[in-house]
């Protein structure tokens, strides 16, 4: 007896498309959008720490002469820039954290995280972490 196997090609493809193709689609989906969500949080991280040395701690300013940055409005200023420059988090799915830190009294050191929820199941999630640096700048005089 023979058999016809002309038609075998296609449980072959039909196949390789739900154990490779498929997986490898929902994988890049996932990688650009994390791409895009690491733009975003570095934007936003960038101009949190900007935010962050802006404030100058006057009482100390006009009592030695020293600029400093005023540590509690910085760190206020930074959380409140950092989200309204972050919008989109509910529409693209992922939650963003920021810490500051202040290593010295004209340094803010800003680290931001964010946990991006995948939009095909079964694959993974991701974690984007960024991380930036300002320093206060002074200008004295005119």
């Amino acid at each position: 007896m023979l058999f016809d196997r002309r038609g075998d090609i296609y449980a072959w493809v039909a196949a390789l498309m739900v154990f490779v193709g498929i997986p490898l689609a929902s994988l890049s989906i996932d990688i650009v959008r994390m791409m895009y969500i690491r733009g975003h949080l570095h934007t936003a991280t960038d101009a949190a720490c900007q935010a962050a040395v802006d404030p100058l701690d006057h009482a100390h300013f006009f009592s030695t002469g020293q600029a400093r940055i005023d540590f509690n409005r910085g760190r206020a200023q930074a959380r409140d820039v950092f989200q309204r420059t972050l919008t989109d988090a509910e529409t693209v799915r992922y939650v963003e954290s920021l810490t500051v830190d202040f290593p010295g009294p004209r340094f803010a050191h800003c680290a931001a995280v964010a946990q991006v929820r995948n939009i095909i199941p079964f694959t993974p999630g991701m974690t984007v972490r960024v991380e930036t640096t300002s320093e206060m700048r002074v200008r004295y005089g005119n």
